[in-house]
């Protein structure tokens, strides 16, 4: 998996595995999250804290495929009650955009995320000169990024580059409740049908690909569901769960 680049210039779509910021010391910005609440960074900064920042946008395909790895280290790192800050700033969707984003990808307890329209998160991107997403980086107590690029990304990458500036877990007291959905998927990788067991019935699967279109939609009425992806490019995909309002997602790989 590889990000998307946005050339503004020729308004293409490329790759790219290269730093995305070329700063290297932090510049300060206000943003409000979905909630509502304000986050400024030189006020995390000034109390000693380090900040990981995530920059998405909420079209992106391999931004939706890492959310849930983020959101992971968010909770082993005490949902920001830690040593570090945890931030998404999105691109240039609206509240609602962004919010549908993170119900779908997130997990059921996200970091704090700013739109880029009403949160004022897109203005931060262009301040840090970004231009791929998703983008990962980590800002120490003294405004200095120590962190331009944290790719390749997942789960386990990024708890290595915390645990490696000395950064330490801490448990989360946030109250979240508990996940309705239950499911697992297989065969990984799969070929021409996709078996997701649902630890009820009900439950709406859908399969999704990277550029977010749902290319399968069906309802559970067994606990084990079967896709047919015969007819489906070999790729990156997502298998979204959605019973009772709870929605939980899972990356799956097409071979052919």
């Amino acid at each position: 998996m590889k990000k998307i680049t946005l050339l503004l210039s020729a308004i293409t779509l490329s790759f790219s595995v290269s730093a995305q910021t070329s700063l290297t010391n932090a510049v300060d910005f206000t943003v409000t999250d979905l909630n509502g609440n304000e986050h400024t960074l030189f006020d995390y900064l000034d109390d000693g804290k380090h900040v990981c920042i995530d920059f998405f946008a909420y079209w992106c395909g391999p931004c939706a495929d890492l959310a849930d790895d983020f959101s992971a280290n968010y909770n082993m790192y005490g949902c920001n009650e830690g040593d570090v800050i945890f931030l998404s700033v999105e691109y240039e969707g609206t509240d609602s955009q962004v919010h549908d984003f993170e119900q779908s990808f997130s997990g059921s307890n996200p970091a704090p995320v700013a739109s880029g329209v009403e949160g004022n998160a897109g203005a931060v991107h262009s301040a840090y000169g970004i231009a791929a997403y998703p983008t990962f980086i980590l800002i120490n107590p003294d405004g200095v990024i120590v962190e331009q690029d944290i790719w390749p990304m997942d789960q386990d990458i990024l708890d290595n580059t915390l645990q490696g500036h000395g950064l330490n877990y801490m448990t989360c007291t946030n109250d979240v409740e508990e996940a309705v959905v239950e499911f697992a998927v297989y065969p990984v990788p799969a070929k021409d049908v996709v078996n997701v067991n649902i630890n009820e019935t009900g439950a709406t699967v859908e399969l999704i690909n990277l550029i977010g279109s749902t290319v399968i939609s069906t309802v559970a009425n067994d606990v084990n569901t079967q896709l047919d992806v015969s007819a489906l490019n070999a790729g990156s995909y997502l298998v979204r769960v959605t019973q009772k309002g709870d929605v939980r997602t899972k990356a799956i790989q097409i071979i052919k």
